[in-house]
């Protein structure tokens, strides 16, 4: 890259999100049964959605029910006065997309990333240093709050489309993570390899407002494989500065400028970065619930039509006395003899009006995979009835899962280079082989949960280790270190504990052994309890004689 002037034209392109129109829906030739044909080509054409329309769809205000130029207001005119009033409609907006775009969040990342070792172990004691680098992996990924990040992330592609997760050295040299997404007013522009996938380049652009709400500066940050480059450039307001400022674009002169270069401190492109080509999460169910906020609209306007009793009166000299603050009707007076006045009956809604909004409103959780919580009316559910009840969610969440896998991976290459540089372990860690999935969250009943891990345990066909894992959410880090100290300082006091009982019961055992000697009248601390003999000055006992002895050696 030139450090002086970026070329803007090719880093910040990228395509669109796309939908796909009915045009040319299976308008082609006929042919017979075995004939011999080309295939033709078929280029369907799309409709380019940009992410400020998936805004649009999420916020309630945004929808096009509440657009006076999809769905136009009354307009009467009145002949006495020659005006055109304009009387506004109910226009009736209901949050749907919010609702589908946090349980799909939710169900991916209700539950903390999973983590294991994977691959073979040549020792025990290189299984331990690869639990102890596992701990310490763990460890940064909660100092780096990834947890957050990937929840923001999740959330950004779920509502936006993309979302981005970028690592960075802060100024005291620690390891540091962003989310950068639409919902963050950031434009993302990933360029990868076309045969690795890697990502070569990533730029991200926003802007300056200022107090006025306009766009001052407009800013962008690039990311290669070693350096950080910062660039901006005013943006022209007034009619005149925007021609301007088109001529040169057309001709190449202008640029953004870069104000900074540095490096990052990474030996790859610290970027993370996922783009689900479907677009936001509610697309699916987005025209279904157009059609139902359009039809809901209509019964709130029928129901305000008729929200007041009509009166009708019959016969002629009928008068009515009403107050003259409120209008309402006091009393009424009526000369004719065969004179009525009475209430009109309010219309009722028709079944088959109901069943249009009931079936709407179903097809629109469901197109989304999205479960509306059931009534219980008892206790606790089996795990797998709650399974059965929840299934397409959990069936999306799953899918869901599969294809962030490659997101995921690099967000754990990211945070081992990073905090293994902070710890300086980071041979130790980028040569780690972890295994890591997302565990969909699923309403579950947590003592059948650890029931279960504790029969596994019992039965010894799963480890202390694993069912901590599986245990998260009452589960820390490094939870099977703590349950191995906790097993060697129980083994260490029951040792003790031991000790000192055989030492307790062998000294109350002499203690006996000296009672019932002395009750007998033996010494016990000599002859083993025999009897003490007396012997002469000498030193002979009675009956000896060493003479023979000591004449021999004097």
């Amino acid at each position: 890259m030139n450090n002086s002037i970026l070329n803007y034209k090719e880093i910040l392109v990228r395509e669109p999100f796309y939908e796909i129109l009915p045009a040319g829906y299976k308008a082609h030739k006929t042919v017979k049964r075995g004939q011999k044909v080309v295939e033709p080509v078929d280029r369907p054409t799309m409709r380019i959605i940009t992410q400020a329309d998936f805004l649009r769809m999420y916020y309630p205000s945004g929808h096009a029910i509440n657009d006076p130029t999809i769905y136009p207001d009354i307009v009467k005119f009145d002949k006495e006065s020659n005006k055109y009033y304009v009387q506004p409609i109910m226009r009736t907006a209901f949050a749907f997309q919010k609702i589908i775009a946090t349980k799909q969040t939710v169900h991916i990342v209700g539950n903390d990333m999973q983590f294991e070792l994977s691959g073979k172990v040549e020792s025990k004691m290189a299984e331990l240093e690869k639990t102890l680098d596992l701990i310490t992996f763990r460890q940064g990924w909660l100092d780096m709050s990834m947890e957050y990040n990937f929840y923001e992330a999740v959330r950004g592609i779920k509502i936006v489309g993309d979302a981005a997760i970028v690592g960075y050295f802060d100024q005291q040299g620690r390891a540091c993570a962003r989310t950068l997404s639409y919902l963050n007013h950031d434009t993302l522009y990933p360029h990868t390899n076309n045969v690795t996938g890697e990502m070569e380049i990533f730029a991200r652009k926003y802007f300056d407002i200022d107090e006025e709400g306009k766009f001052t500066t407009e800013f962008v940050e690039v990311w290669d494989d070693k350096y950080l480059y910062r660039a901006k450039r005013g943006v022209a307001n007034s009619a005149t500065s925007k021609i301007l400022q088109r001529i040169k674009e057309v001709f190449g002169i202008s640029g953004y400028q870069i104000y900074e270069v540095k490096e990052h401190g990474f030996d790859f492109c610290p970027v993370a970065y996922y783009r689900e080509d479907e677009g936001a999460c509610f697309l699916p169910s987005q025209s279904t619930i157009e059609t139902y906020e359009e039809a809901f609209s209509y019964f709130c306007e029928n129901n305000r039509a008729y929200a007041f009793p009509i009166m009708w009166s019959k016969g002629d000299g009928v008068h009515f006395n009403a107050d003259e603050l409120t209008g309402a009707v006091k009393y009424i007076e009526i000369e004719d003899t065969d004179g009525q006045v009475g209430f009109m009956d309010k219309p009722e809604v028709s079944a088959a009006y109901n069943t249009q909004l009931k079936l709407l409103y179903d097809m629109i959780y469901e197109q989304s995979f999205s479960v509306k919580p059931p009534e219980l009316k008892s206790g606790d559910l089996p795990g797998v009835a709650i399974k059965l009840l929840f299934s397409p969610a959990i069936e999306l969440a799953i899918n869901d899962s599969q294809k962030l896998q490659p997101f995921i991976n690099q967000l754990i290459r990211i945070v081992k280079f990073a905090y293994g540089f902070q710890e300086n372990c980071q041979a130790s860690l980028m040569g780690l082989n972890i295994n890591a999935w997302i565990e969909p969250y699923i309403h579950q009943n947590d003592t059948e949960l650890m029931t279960n891990l504790a029969t596994g345990i019992q039965n010894e066909f799963i480890s202390r280790q694993t069912a901590s894992e599986r245990a998260a959410k009452y589960a820390k880090n490094d939870e099977a270190e703590r349950v191995l100290n906790e097993y060697v300082r129980k083994k260490e006091i029951d040792a003790r504990f031991e000790l000192e009982k055989q030492r307790n019961e062998t000294e109350l055992e002499i203690r006996k052994i000296k009672a019932q000697s002395a009750m007998k009248g033996q010494d016990v601390n000599t002859g083993n309890g025999r009897r003490n003999r007396t012997t002469d000055k000498w030193g002979n006992h009675e009956g000896e004689n060493n003479w023979s002895q000591w004449n021999a050696t004097h």
